[in-house]
């Protein structure tokens, strides 16, 4: 049965602009704002012409040194004394209504801006948790920390400058360009097509950057990565005294990340301040013909004053628009980075997905073959588990005893053959629910960051305090309670550092009693605590694993000689299977697993049974 997998997002700009359609109303807002105070503020240095030209020229149109041939001439001459202060009320008016506007514009781009960053973390967080074993193994938990920190930080950045400055900017520009052109249109034409051949150039130059900063922001996933592994792994570095030598590849990886930042910023800084160079240009080409054509009286000082005070509002303009233009750059690098944090998990359930309310255990493995990378790791495996057997699997290291459980919670999916529970196949069933039904206890335990409590009830709903106090007991996790300072409120540190191998192991069981599930599954679970301790939690576990289907991979045959069957596992196959004596009586590779782990322990009687069977032989 394949699993629906739906396509992963591109790394465009599409996706994002999706989140942001979300925010609509406020991205409606932001650009309405935008345009409003983007068209005042282009009127203000229009006002401030008038007022000069009403001051240098007069209140008459007889005072007029030029004819009414444009739209700025026909207002300038309709006045009267009284009428400049009308228009330091229109200034002051323009001013006000531009503040307003901007201050709109700032909390509508806030909003889009902060919920988009929202989602998208929600939105990558989740998808992580349903990613399988594979993404994780190629990716370091500091590059992700990186990718969903900085890398998001990059596009947040975008949003808040493109909604806040983008639409004010563009419609300041056109809006200038259109007064401008009022004013004196051959100089409006020069100065456009300066600009223009500018932004052109720019862009063109500016293609480049988003490669450059996606490997700026790689040496930061890296540099990140080291960080958190050293962080972790700092009792092993002091241990082995390695404190020097981890001090040097930090050294070397931060001067790989300021060389590659440096490398971008030398590319970046010439992308976003030509505009400005260019604006400065043509302020030198207004001052030039502007200066002659009012010289000439072909210009009023009012026009030339607008147009210098334009000139300096399109080189903000201009400044503003280039810097969102690196940051479109930059985050069309990050977002090559961010993209495949949203990928669709390979391992999911279908949209038909049955139900599995309730579980019996029964477990059955159809001819499963497993390959991976080109090689088979399992191979032809077919096994019928009854509900409620205790059975164990044992075998040399890589015999494919752990893959094979992996395939009951789907950690991995089998390349062919079937793996049903309660004679469902696995693929049919809801993900979520069939591994509430399911309890792994790995050999490697991991605890979080948090109280001892919380790591065994792991904030599942329903747990009392009877249940909890039950799990910790029969995992004999309560003898070790009084060596701890606040008992199961104390808090067990980065990764349970602040506990044993053997503490962590009897929580990670405690945790799966807690679990009560349908299928128990130990995988050498008793691997890091003393035999003594280990026959103690499993003559507690016997009623447990008793009423439950349970199966216990382990190296050591006294915890695996009390299973219903016995499985023995070699290169990804089932060699043997059968009860612990039955076993010994076949004189194969179980009995000889038997033999080689008594030699070592003082049980003789069961030694000489072993050999007597092999001498038979």
């Amino acid at each position: 049965m394949d699993t629906v997998v739906k396509p992963a997002p591109r790394a465009n700009m599409r996706w994002l602009w999706r989140y942001v359609m979300k925010y609509r109303a406020a991205a409606y807002g932001s650009i309405i704002t935008g345009f409003i105070g983007g068209l005042t503020a282009a009127l203000e240095p229009y006002v401030i012409g008038l007022i000069i030209d009403h001051v240098r020229y007069g209140f008459t149109p007889a005072a007029q040194p030029v004819p009414l041939n444009t739209l700025y001439d026909f207002i300038r001459v309709q006045t009267a004394p009284g009428m400049i202060v009308r228009d330091i009320a229109m200034l002051i008016g323009f001013a006000i209504i531009t503040v307003i506007a901007f201050i709109f514009q700032r909390n509508y781009s806030g909003t889009i801006a902060y919920s988009v960053l929202f989602d998208i973390r929600r939105d990558i967080f989740d998808n992580l948790l349903t990613l399988e074993q594979g993404f994780y193994h190629r990716h370091a938990p500091g590059d992700l920390i990186s990718r969903m920190y900085s890398d998001l930080d990059t596009a947040w950045r975008l949003l808040v400058m493109g909604f806040t400055r983008f639409g004010s900017a563009f419609f300041t520009l056109i809006a200038t360009f259109v007064l401008l052109a009022t004013v004196n249109l051959p100089l409006t034409v020069i100065v456009f097509v300066v600009l223009t051949i500018s932004t052109a150039f720019q862009m063109y130059a500016g293609k480049s950057l988003a490669p450059v900063y996606e490997k700026v922001q790689d040496q930061a996933g890296d540099l990140s990565a080291l960080v958190q592994d050293a962080f972790s792994g700092i009792q092993t570095i002091k241990t082995f005294g390695r404190e020097s030598g981890v001090n040097r590849r930090y050294a070397e990886e931060n001067a790989e990340y300021r060389r590659r930042w440096l490398f971008f910023k030398r590319r970046n800084e010439p992308v976003g301040m030509l505009p400005n160079m260019i604006s400065q240009l043509a302020a030198g080409v207004v001052v030039l013909f502007g200066g002659v054509l009012a010289l000439n009286g072909q210009l009023s000082l009012g026009n030339f004053t607008q147009f210098l005070l334009y000139l300096g509002m399109i080189s903000n303009v201009l400044l503003q628009l280039g810097t969102i233009y690196q940051r479109y750059q930059q985050t069309r690098g990050a977002l090559v980075r961010i993209t495949p944090l949203l990928q669709p998990a390979t391992i999911s359930s279908t949209p038909d997905a049955k139900s599995l309310p309730e579980a019996r255990g029964e477990i059955v493995f159809d001819h499963v073959t497993v390959q991976l990378d080109g090689t088979r790791v399992l191979d032809d495996v077919s096994l019928h588990i009854p509900a409620g057997q205790v059975t164990a699997l044992v075998g040399a290291t890589g015999s494919g005893k752990t893959l094979l459980v992996n395939l009951l919670a789907r950690v991995l999916d089998p390349t062919s053959g079937r793996v049903l529970v309660d004679g469902v196949d696995v693929r049919a069933l809801k993900l979520d629910e069939l591994r509430q039904h399911i309890a792994y206890v790995p050999q490697s335990t991991f605890l979080f960051s948090t109280t001892l409590a919380e790591n065994v009830h792991m904030n599942r709903p329903g747990v009392g305090e009877e249940q909890l106090q039950k799990a910790v007991t029969m995992s004999r996790l309560s003898n070790d309670l009084p060596q701890l300072p606040q008992g199961m409120q104390t808090l067990v540190g980065e990764k349970g550092v602040m506990l044993s191998g053997g503490q962590k192991q009897r929580v990670a069981i405690a945790r799966a009693i807690v679990r009560d599930p349908a299928i128990l599954v130990l995988d050498d679970a008793l691997s890091s605590v003393d035999t003594r301790t280990a026959a103690d939690i499993l003559a507690e576990l016997r009623h447990v694993v008793a009423s439950r289907t349970s199966l216990i991979i382990a190296h050591r045959i006294a915890t695996v000689k009390d299973a219903d069957h016995i499985v023995v596992m070699a290169d990804g196959r089932i060699v043997e299977q059968g009860t612990h004596h039955a076993l010994i009586a076949k004189n194969g590779a179980y009995a000889r697993m038997v033999e080689r782990e008594l030699k070592d322990d003082t049980q003789t009687d069961e030694i000489e049974e072993v050999s007597a069977h092999v001498r038979k032989a």
